[in-house]
């Protein structure tokens, strides 16, 4: 057995990586075997072998109606297949934006609690007594807001490896003051850890449904 430890995957941050670097036809990732994958890049990093028990998966529902089903056909794909992922799921709130030059209101939306399910997650994780706690964690996102939780966790004597998705690469020098260690999503990643087409979902009827990834998910 290898060091317990546990994933934290901030999926909003995910998304816009692949999409700022356009990797969108990857978007039908296996979460799952991505984080596996970067936990064995990690072992050589840390001089250990790790042993992912869960992976946390935060996200927000997004408003748009059709963007929503496509999201939450995801979403069951993802809790269908992956035996260790966790859903942690945020929201989208309608604000109002006030032009400074002619004075019209503009509607927008903001994502809410990500940021703040994922660092909870984490402290959670770590407050843990000992030998019930994953002692490394592996957090795949480039959102710097999170790094009062990593010297949060850091201070518990837990090893932390900080993973930048596509396209987010900068943020590696602020982890890498605060973070044990620091890799990247490389596209063999995403390549290589797609989920099946279809995810067969069982019903209440004793049959299966197909979870099918959207047009233009995959390559």
């Amino acid at each position: 057995m290898g060091v317990p430890t546990a994933a934290f995957v901030d999926g909003l941050n995910l998304y816009h990586g692949l999409r700022d670097d356009g990797h969108l036809k990857f978007r039908w990732l296996d979460i799952e075997g991505v984080v596996i994958s970067l936990a064995a890049n990690a072992d050589g990093s840390l001089g250990m072998s790790l042993d992912v028990t869960r992976i946390v998966y935060c996200t927000s529902m997004v408003a748009d109606k059709q963007a929503s089903r496509r999201q939450d056909i995801y979403l069951q794909a993802l809790e269908q297949h992956c035996t260790r992922v966790e859903i942690r799921r945020g929201t989208y709130e309608e604000k109002v934006r006030v032009c400074a030059e002619c004075g019209s209101e503009v509607g927008f939306q903001t994502e809410k609690q990500t940021d703040v399910n994922f660092a909870v997650e984490m402290v959670m994780e770590a407050s843990r007594p000992v030998g019930q706690r994953a002692e490394v964690q592996l957090l795949v996102t480039g959102d710097t807001d999170l790094l009062p939780a990593v010297r949060a966790v850091r201070s518990c004597g837990i090893e932390v490896v900080a993973i930048a998705p596509p396209a987010r690469g900068r943020a590696r020098e602020s982890f890498a003051a605060a973070a044990s260690k620091t890799l990247r999503v490389r596209r063999r990643h995403l390549r290589d850890h797609l989920l099946p087409d279809p995810v067969l979902r069982p019903t209440s009827t004793g049959g299966v449904f197909p979870l099918r990834p959207p047009d233009g998910w995959t390559p």
